[in-house]
């Protein structure tokens, strides 16, 4: 692939639009779109993500429909991350529970622990299982709030999770979450 261009006369531009990589820096056409040597993209699909800390109510959380235009948009959000990240913490008590409760069960004298494959389709290990992943996505979609780079989101977050952690954790068998996986 040819990619012959004026590095001097792109930086002397200022309608152009630049990211790190130079290959993004072609033509605009009058569609709107801009012709990367990749293909044509809309220039809406083109926004670039903050990747430093930033303040502010309008913001766009996981998904396209989840747009916060407002101040009390914003607040209801900030509210809804902070109470999954609470949730989420009570899952990790729930499961750690569980897994006690399964443990006494199986440690029992009247059952032999080698059963391997009754113990892999037990109802216990399925629904661990349902709750390892219903964990697993609360867990990265937290992660990729806190990847908005919103100072306010990011303490959502944390105080939801400090908070879940307060409300829950003096339950959990051990101080040590094995089962964490975004922080």
């Amino acid at each position: 692939m040819d990619h012959v261009h004026d590095h001097a006369a792109m930086a002397s531009t200022t309608s152009s639009v630049m990211n790190h990589d130079h290959h993004m820096m072609e033509q605009m056409s009058d569609t709107n779109s801009m012709s990367t040597g990749h293909g044509l993209h809309n220039m809406k699909d083109m926004m670039m993500m903050a990747m430093t800390f930033h303040g502010g109510y309008t913001e766009q959380i996981l998904f396209d429909q989840w747009n916060t235009k407002t101040v009390g948009s914003f607040v209801g959000s900030w509210f809804a991350v902070f109470l999954v990240a609470v949730l989420y913490e009570g899952l990790k008590s729930v499961r750690d529970s569980l897994a006690r409760r399964e443990l006494c069960e199986t440690c029992s004298p009247s059952q032999n622990r080698t059963q391997t494959m009754g113990r892999l389709f037990s109802m216990a290990h399925i629904v661990q299982t349902l709750l390892h992943i219903l964990q697993m996505t609360l867990s990265y979609g937290l992660m990729l709030v806190a990847m908005t780079f919103n100072t306010y989101l990011f303490f959502a977050v944390v105080l939801g999770a400090g908070m879940g952690h307060f409300l829950f954790g003096w339950r959990r068998s051990s101080a040590i979450d094995y089962n964490d996986h975004c922080h």
